[in-house]
């Protein structure tokens, strides 16, 4: 079985599914602290304009340094204004309305867990567009074990043989630590894969999002490693 393990971000862009598309069983780690400073915990990239982007971003509470499953949005209108921003900077996409009915449900019931609402918001695209593997929480197996030590034990955890992990992962994974457990470590890098945005250019980077607003289920294309 294949897993991934990333932290829980908020409408990730395309390679983070990209990943999840790769695996038989995905691990939110949800119980590492906060990143410092900007985060895409936090923040997603979204169209602005045929050809520009613009940040989205969770307004959090950030004192001290919490876990992430610990933080607390700040500001209890900020759904009402995110879908407003969608609705209106992709009033014009061929697929609007078929992801407005997936996500608005998503934002009316967020509470006030940032974890929570961003797991929801990922486990509602991923099953829109077909994925049919497992989610699991870094929370549910408490450990003592550190950075890469931490991620394989999560892996067997949940039943894996493979972690399929991003290239970021190389500046701190050791194959061997993997192998101490029986398992393998497969490295993917992702490569944006252009999609047809309503007649818009291409813009890389973008929130999944922008993907299933111009593409509906026919996004899953760009989720993939060429």
């Amino acid at each position: 079985m294949r897993v991934a393990v990333h932290q829980p971000n908020y409408a990730p862009w395309c390679g983070y599914l990209a990943k999840l598309f790769q695996c038989d069983a995905f691990v939110f780690f949800d119980d590492v602290q906060l990143p410092k400073g900007r985060s895409y915990v936090t923040r997603t990239k979204i169209a602005r304009g045929h050809d520009g982007e613009a940040w989205l971003t969770v307004p959090v509470n950030k004192s001290g340094t919490p876990a992430i499953n610990q933080v607390t949005i700040a500001e209890p209108d900020w759904a009402e204004r995110h879908l407003m921003t969608l609705r209106h900077t992709y009033a014009r996409a061929a697929c609007a309305q078929e992801v407005l009915e997936l996500v608005t449900p998503v934002y009316e019931a967020a509470g006030a867990g940032l974890a929570d609402f961003n797991m929801a918001l990922i486990r509602s695209v991923a099953d829109h567009l077909g994925w049919q593997g497992t989610f699991h929480r870094s929370s549910d197996h408490p450990s003592e074990e550190k950075a890469d030590a931490r991620i394989a034990e999560l892996v067997a955890a949940v039943g894996g043989q493979v972690y399929v992990s991003g290239a970021g992962g190389e500046n701190y994974q050791s194959a061997a630590t993997y192998a101490e457990r029986g398992l393998e470590l497969d490295v993917r890098v992702y490569e944006p894969v252009p999609y047809e945005r309503s007649g818009w250019p291409f813009v890389s980077g973008l929130s999944c999002l922008d993907a299933l607003f111009h593409r509906g289920k026919d996004a899953r294309a760009a989720l993939t490693y060429q």
